[in-house]
């Protein structure tokens, strides 16, 4: 992957900087709250077990960036480009999902590296059972929710807007893809998962800014989120051919690492000829 630019001979944007972070943030806690808020009023008294209507993963999911789809209107920014939601070409997404598919395999190798130093609390995993669904319905109401909803949500606020300001606020894009993916790191509060999530913030990040559009991102956490759901509906036994001693097994880690060099290699050569393309949803 060619290396990020950065201009630090450029003065830095404190008031930019300051409005990101803090509207990163309160965009995040205020939807999710609200979105808890209405989930808890509509879902009316909550089983023993604690657990929740599935669908309450999707209503969550979609408040989360409308605290600040409201403070980018006040201000008056154009939505679609602030957000960076511009349209990219069918061959920049066919190698955002091959990226996404190896990618997905290496980080899930790294995720059960990193439980070998730092197990998953007994608690942790049982609030995975969030992902696990007993009919088709629920299937849909999830896959909806955690695989479509949420990657569209977070990656306009982290990568879309966040990213976007710091970018252009620090004048430096890699400090701004390293801070979008620590503040992502941060705000999903799971220590546990905390070297995955950066490393896949970092990777998200990249294709944002190599791009200059969310939708590539969106593909790739779409797919991480897709295969979380798998493993939390699945067993030993049905992920006997992709796994070994508890591992991804080295033939899909081959092919992983071999389809990530592929996609990030064609999107070198693809990316700079789509942005001259004109991609712009709208001036909203």
């Amino acid at each position: 992957m060619p290396d990020i630019q950065s201009q630090t001979n450029t003065p830095v944007n404190r008031g930019q900087v300051r409005f990101a972070f803090s509207a990163t943030i309160i965009s995040m806690v205020a939807g999710a709250l609200l979105g808890v808020l209405i989930t808890l009023r509509l879902a009316g008294p909550i089983e023993a077990s604690g657990d929740l209507p599935r669908w309450t993963i999707l209503l969550s999911e979609a408040f989360i960036p409308l605290p600040l789809l409201w403070l980018l209107r006040r201000r008056g920014l154009p939505l679609l480009r602030t957000l960076r939601l511009r349209a990219v070409s069918p061959v920049v997404l066919r190698d955002a999902l091959i990226i996404a598919l190896g990618v997905t395999v290496l980080i899930d190798e790294l995720d059960r590296l990193v439980a070998l130093l730092l197990p998953l609390p007994s608690n942790v995993q049982q609030g995975m059972n969030f992902l696990q669904f007993n009919t088709p319905f629920e299937a849909l109401l999830i896959i909806a929710g955690a695989a479509v909803v949420a990657p569209i949500a977070e990656e306009m606020v982290f990568r879309g807007f966040f990213q976007g300001q710091l970018e252009q606020g620090l004048n430096d894009a890699t400090r701004a893809v390293l801070y979008s993916a620590g503040l992502f790191m941060i705000l999903h509060f799971n220590p546990w998962w905390a070297i995955q999530i950066y490393t896949l913030g970092m990777i998200l990040g990249y294709l944002v800014w190599r791009t200059g559009s969310v939708w590539p991102a969106v593909i790739l956490h779409g797919v991480n989120n897709l295969a979380a759901i798998m493993f939390a509906n699945g067993n030993d036994e049905s992920f006997a051919w992709y796994t070994l001693g508890g591992h991804v097994s080295p033939l899909w880690l081959l092919v992983a690492a071999l389809m990530t060099y592929a996609g990030f290699r064609s999107l070198a050569a693809n990316a700079d000829q789509d942005k001259q393309q004109p991609g712009e949803i709208s001036h909203a």
